[in-house]
């Protein structure tokens, strides 16, 4: 899409718009304007045409002087179009430009987000052909070895799974959520149903998770809340060591509920704090850790769907010291702390 060639024609629309109400208001006043003088010529006519009373002498008002009017009030309506014209220019430019800006950024993501995923698409691929090929060379294929090979390359489709079940979520997410998916949700609800999804993988390396849950209700699409807490929660067991605590907290704030999830783990560089909710980004982690798999679109899910309930998410954090991600959601309308599931 050629986003100057689009620029200029909205430009180019507003001003026609602009000029065309300018026009027609300009020829108005025009016409309102020189009518009383056109009438005071008609009246001189009238009067001319019949006979004066003796030692009467006619009206002075001439004809050169009624147009020399004319002329300026026309002239000074083109003077002033000339100049709505200018100033038009310039005001349509500036807003064409803030109109077409979330189109062009969205489009510089969409070709961002196609690139990267390529590229992490191309990698599983590219071992599962690298393996395959290599096997191949080999004049007697053993039946162990095929085994390895295609124990190996179900890994490969797994992460190939796991990308693509991410990238569809992104793609649903990016839509909204649909009105008749809201309803009245108690976090505490939410909360029991993202720890029991994880407490297998946090109970396997003695990761306990402790609860300070207050009554809050907020208005959402249950589903999606629960898969975004996931997401928190597994991050907390993934980047945290074993025999540590995770503290999930909710509480109400003003006219917001704040859902708290506090790890003990390895914690985030402030170098890339700024970075870890964009798609496909993935922080250092200290030298002496184990590399975890993943494909850095798991914040970026959360999020959305944080904002896609008018929420907000935010993230504390310092190497060795643990994360904490603090998510604002709207109270639900009229309930308070109090509220239903």
């Amino acid at each position: 899409m050629n986003f100057r060639r689009t620029l200029i024609k909205l430009t180019l629309g507003y001003m026609v718009l602009i000029m065309l109400v300018t026009g027609l208001l300009s020829f108005a006043l025009y016409k309102v304007g020189s009518r009383p003088f056109e009438r005071r010529i008609e009246l001189r006519q009238d009067i001319f045409e019949e006979p004066l009373p003796p030692h009467e002498l006619p009206p002075r008002f001439e004809p050169v002087a009624v147009r020399e009017v004319k002329h300026n009030l026309a002239l000074f309506l083109v003077y002033f179009n000339v100049g709505v014209l200018c100033l038009a220019g310039l005001a349509s430019y500036g807003l064409a430009k803030r109109e077409l800006k979330p189109m062009v950024e969205a489009m510089e993501l969409q070709s961002r987000f196609t690139s990267d995923a390529a590229h992490e698409l191309r990698t599983p691929l590219t071992a599962m052909k690298a393996e395959i090929e290599v096997t191949l060379r080999g004049k007697d294929l053993q039946a162990d070895e095929t085994r390895e090979l295609l124990e190996s390359n179900l890994e490969e489709i797994d992460k190939l799974e796991t990308l693509s079940s991410s990238l569809l979520k992104l793609a649903l997410y990016e839509e909204g959520v649909k009105k008749e998916d809201l309803g009245t949700i108690q976090l505490s609800a939410i909360v029991d149903e993202s720890v029991d999804r994880i407490k297998h993988s946090a109970a396997a390396r003695g990761i306990k998770v402790d609860l300070e849950l207050d009554d809050v209700a907020v208005r959402g699409d249950r589903a999606s809340l629960v898969e975004m807490l996931v997401v928190l929660l597994d991050n907390s067991v993934r980047y945290s060591d074993d025999d540590t605590t995770i503290t999930i907290a909710t509480r109400p704030q003003k006219r917001h509920a704040v859902l708290t999830v506090k790890d003990e783990g390895y914690g985030i560089e402030q170098s890339d704090l700024a970075h870890v909710f964009k798609r496909f980004y993935r922080g250092r982690l200290p030298a002496e850790k184990k590399q975890v798999e993943g494909y850095g679109l798991g914040l970026s899910i959360a999020k959305r769907i944080a904002e896609m309930h008018h929420g907000s998410m935010e993230i504390e954090s310092a190497p060795g010291e643990g994360t904490t991600v603090a998510v604002r959601l709207p109270l639900a309308h009229g309930m308070g702390q109090a509220g239903g599931a």
